[in-house]
């Protein structure tokens, strides 16, 4: 019993901890960038146009908004799939729930979440002590609440053991298939990882790509869409179904719901004639800067290095 306890509190921190890797955070981040995106596409839409139906926005803002919104939540997707040890993701929870699944007896994780086992009879006793209090207001309470998280645990546990209610036992376990069907479910994200691995986490040689087609690895917005609901579907399923939460600490709403106008200033210019003049100067600055590059006197910075390391 111990041991299954230890694990739940593993799994709460890795699932709806505070922690900046937690799942959870990682989740809200994600769908929140996804919303900013999607409402900045939303205004594409509605964009005004010239004469020739041209939208009348700037395609090198865009194009860069397009690039880092696609490569990030690429990158967000692919830290759901890591199976590393030493790495808080999606994978590995369910990996670490399987390898423990011994534990997950019906008696095990009720006992573990606190919630009475006989719930009906429980019932019956507060109700009962409600009675002798005699007349006047009565509030059932905290205990009577566990009752009714008992009740829906044991039709969760219904649900994963593949039990019927009148043959329920304290040694129903977790089926094995839950887990497979979870990586399966995972798996169907796979693509959008396989596309971080050879074009943004590491730089792939052509020849190391080469058995699968570049079209193939394209990622689309309704990619990305479909994954986040696969994410945040299992991640919900373990957290409400399987109990890996609190009620205190559960994943909550995906998309955290704003404290502040999220589209203020939405309506106003990004710059004026003054400052695109300025932007225009400031850009051939850089470019000169980036020209300096070219004249390295590099045998100063070498003679400096053997200086200070030999």
């Amino acid at each position: 019993m111990c041991d299954l306890e230890t694990k739940f509190q593993e799994w709460q921190e890795w699932l709806v901890g505070n922690d900046l890797n937690s799942i959870k955070n990682q989740i809200h981040d994600m769908i929140w960038d996804s919303a900013v995106f999607q409402s900045i596409n939303e205004c594409r839409r509605h964009a005004p146009t010239n004469e020739r139906g041209e939208i009348e926005s700037n395609g090198v803002v865009h194009r860069f908004i397009d690039r880092c919104f696609f490569e990030t939540q690429a990158i967000a997707i692919r830290r759901f799939l890591d199976r590393s040890r030493d790495v808080i993701s999606l994978y590995r929870l369910i990996d670490d729930i399987e390898r423990h699944s011994h534990l997950l007896t019906r008696g095990n994780i009720l006992a573990v979440l606190g919630y009475p086992y006989e719930y009906e009879y429980e019932k019956k006793r507060i109700y009962g002590e409600a009675i002798r209090n005699g007349p006047g207001p009565y509030i059932m309470g905290q205990d009577y609440r566990k009752c009714e998280l008992s009740e829906a645990t044991h039709q969760f546990i219904d649900s994963l053991a593949g039990v019927e209610f009148s043959k329920r036992k304290s040694g129903d376990i977790v089926r094995p298939e839950i887990f497979k069907w979870l990586k399966k479910q995972l798996s169907r994200c796979e693509g959008i990882g396989e596309f971080v691995n050879k074009f943004l986490a590491h730089p792939a040689t052509p020849k190391s790509r080469d058995y699968r087609n570049p079209p193939e690895l394209d990622v689309t917005l309704g990619q990305i869409l479909e994954a986040h609901g696969i994410i945040c579907q299992i991640a919900i399923f373990i957290s409400v179904k399987m109990g890996i939460s609190s009620e205190g600490r559960s994943i909550g709403d995906v998309l955290a719901v704003p404290q502040f106008d999220q589209f203020i200033h939405f309506d106003k210019a990004w710059a004026s004639e003054k400052t695109v003049e300025k932007l225009h100067r400031f850009w051939s600055g850089y470019d000169m800067q980036t020209r300096s590059w070219h004249n390295w006197v590099w045998e100063d910075d070498f003679d400096r290095f053997l200086h200070e390391n030999l």
